[in-house]
């Protein structure tokens, strides 16, 4: 399907809405009632990880519009969802979600959750800061996270966040596995699993 109009659109955005058209899983996730195709990268995640567990407390970061907090919600696990952005539709009035309308670069929950969930849409160097931080005060034991990548030199960025991860466990002294790894419904994006080993 192509753009009919350009009008009022940079370039980036008509690409954007192109890829949006003819995303055979954007249609998919509509057809399942889900929020965004994300839903997908959550459950090719949780048939590696096997996270999704009820009574769980995560915190998903970058949460608007609410696509990965509705998946956990629906599967009983417990979400503070980080956005100044809106939540839509019935998951904004979920039981298991709390919606905190803030920075989420500045948000820390008040005790240690078991998992930071992380898809804010913004330079992966400071998504990478975001989670070393995270595992490495103690406020989560796990985190999956995106990394948008840019177009140029992707490689290069994807090796230089995981560096700021990596030194960010070490510098804190704890034991750590990390994974970045291109799933199959992502873009132009790697997603990272990290674990506090200690």
């Amino acid at each position: 399907m192509r753009v009919k109009t350009a009008r009022g659109r940079t370039v980036s955005s008509q690409r954007w809405l192109q890829r949006q058209l003819n995303d055979p899983y954007v249609a998919e996730a509509k057809k399942r009632g889900y929020r965004s195709r994300a839903a997908f990268k959550l459950l090719q995640l949780d048939d590696q990880v096997r996270f999704l567990k009820p009574g769980a407390r995560v915190v998903d970061q970058g949460a608007a519009p609410g696509g990965w907090t509705w998946q956990l919600a629906q599967r009983g696990v417990r979400v503070t969802a980080v956005d100044n952005g809106p939540l839509k539709g019935e998951v904004a009035e979920d039981r298991l979600v709390t919606h905190l309308r803030t920075d989420g670069y500045s948000y820390i929950p008040r005790k240690p959750v078991e998992w930071l969930l992380c898809d804010i849409v913004d330079s992966p160097s400071r998504i990478a800061t975001l989670v070393g931080r995270w595992l490495a005060q103690g406020y989560a034991r796990l985190s999956i996270f995106n990394l948008k990548l840019p177009m140029k030199k992707r490689y290069d960025e994807m090796l230089r966040c995981e560096s700021i991860i990596h030194d960010a466990l070490q510098r804190a002294h704890v034991r750590h596995t990390l994974e970045l790894r291109q799933l199959y419904h992502d873009r132009e994006e790697v997603t990272g699993f990290v674990e506090r080993l200690n």
